[in-house]
């Protein structure tokens, strides 16, 4: 009994020390794909060969801007060496999805020939532009400014054809900024009353590549030269004696006008306005009947904006844009400004009203407009029991 209870005991212990020294499991690893990143989170070979395809694709798309042969060869290089970087990384990565892939190919072909197609197909004036042409009202400057690819440009202006101006300059960035001043290139009015063009103005650039463009300068920004003005009057009544005239008012329109307009009966004017323009001008207006003559402060205009010395003291200023009224001798009770006939009425008879104009641009040619009208300011005399005495002026009266 004994040995039967050995021999199981004996067993056992060899069962026990059977599994003691059975070895672990061997764990095989497993390769991991070749597009993952490195245990320092670095890309890896295939990953880092294909974002340099996309690097040359995208440095090639701008040298291929120079256009012509140079810009050929980069093109062809890039086609070479991009996309097969891209089709190389996606061979590393074991596994190749065609639609991804061309897809990526025609994206790259793009991005690689559309700037080299733009500069090789599309008109040659189209690299070169002019534009941004611009007035400065208080340097009295036109600036424009010149687009491209080129490394330097010619640039000049001309007035119906004559060349009045010249430059050149480097470009910087693609663009050039260029200065003129309105004095350097006046050669008459842009446009005349109506808004017809009169002088055409053109600036012109030539390229150092052989590129060229043109455009017309507006002609509001040529139209500096005022050169006539309309005048209307009328009489003015002492605000306690309606039978006495204390002077006249007066109001000048100065710009462009229609040589129809003209002056009109009882003081008036058959211009109701005139088309609005900037320029830098004198004003001088005189009254004059017989042998006395009036006149009032130079009035000095800069863009749209006329400025004088009242002389009755203080500042005169108005907008040339429409009628102004001349300040004259002093005002009356309400305010109202005017010329006190004491100043150049002596009797009824033709008084004419003469408007000089001094323009800084061109050759300084004074234009002059002249109006007369028959004026009567004679007031109404009265006895002792008020009763009229005499005969009342006609104030403003016909044309002379």
């Amino acid at each position: 009994m004994s040995g039967l209870l050995d021999k199981a005991n004996a067993a056992k212990g060899t069962e026990e020390v059977a599994k003691e020294a059975a070895p672990e499991p061997v764990k095989v690893a497993t390769p991991s794909p070749t597009g993952s990143t490195g245990p320092s989170g670095s890309p890896d070979t295939a990953t880092k060969l294909s974002l340099g395809g996309w690097v040359i694709i995208l440095l090639g798309a701008i040298l291929s801007l120079q256009g012509g042969a140079w810009g050929f060869a980069v093109v062809s290089i890039v086609v070479v060496l991009g996309i097969g970087a891209i089709v190389q990384a996606d061979r590393m990565r074991g596994s190749i999805s065609t639609p991804k892939l061309v897809a990526s190919v025609i994206v790259a072909l793009l991005i690689a020939t559309t700037p080299y197609a733009a500069v090789t197909f599309v008109p040659t004036n189209a690299s070169m532009a002019i534009g941004d042409i611009e007035l400065n009202e208080e340097t009295d400057e036109i600036s424009f400014k010149v687009r491209g690819t080129m490394s330097s440009v010619d640039v000049s202006i001309e007035a119906d054809g004559v060349e009045v101006w010249t430059d050149s300059g480097d470009v910087s960035n693609d663009m050039k900024k260029f200065k003129v001043s309105l004095e350097d290139i006046f050669s008459g009015n842009g446009e005349d009353y109506a808004g017809n063009e009169v002088v055409e103005y053109v600036i012109k650039g030539q390229s150092s590549n052989s590129k060229s463009s043109e455009i017309k300068i507006p002609t509001r920004f040529t139209t500096r030269e005022a050169q006539d003005a309309g005048v209307r009057i009328a009489e003015l009544h002492d605000s306690n004696d309606a039978d006495d005239y204390v002077g006249i008012t007066i109001e000048i329109l100065v710009g462009l006008l229609s040589p129809s307009d003209t002056a009109l009966d009882g003081g008036g004017f058959s211009a109701v306005g005139l088309r609005p323009m900037n320029a830098d001008y004198t004003v001088n207006v005189q009254v004059t009947g017989d042998d006395d003559t009036w006149s009032e402060s130079t009035i000095s205009v800069d863009g749209d904006m006329a400025t004088w010395s009242p002389q009755s003291g203080g500042t005169g200023s108005a907008s040339t844009a429409g009628w102004f009224g001349l300040t004259g001798s002093g005002t009356d009770n309400s305010g109202v400004f005017y010329l006190d006939k004491s100043q150049f009425y002596d009797e009824p008879r033709c008084y004419t009203i003469k408007v000089d104009i001094v323009n800084t641009l061109g050759d300084q040619t004074v234009f002059s407009s002249e109006y007369s009208w028959n004026i009567d300011l004679s007031s109404q005399e009265r006895d002792g029991n008020n009763n009229p005495t005499s005969p009342k002026g006609d104030g403003v009266g016909t044309t002379c």
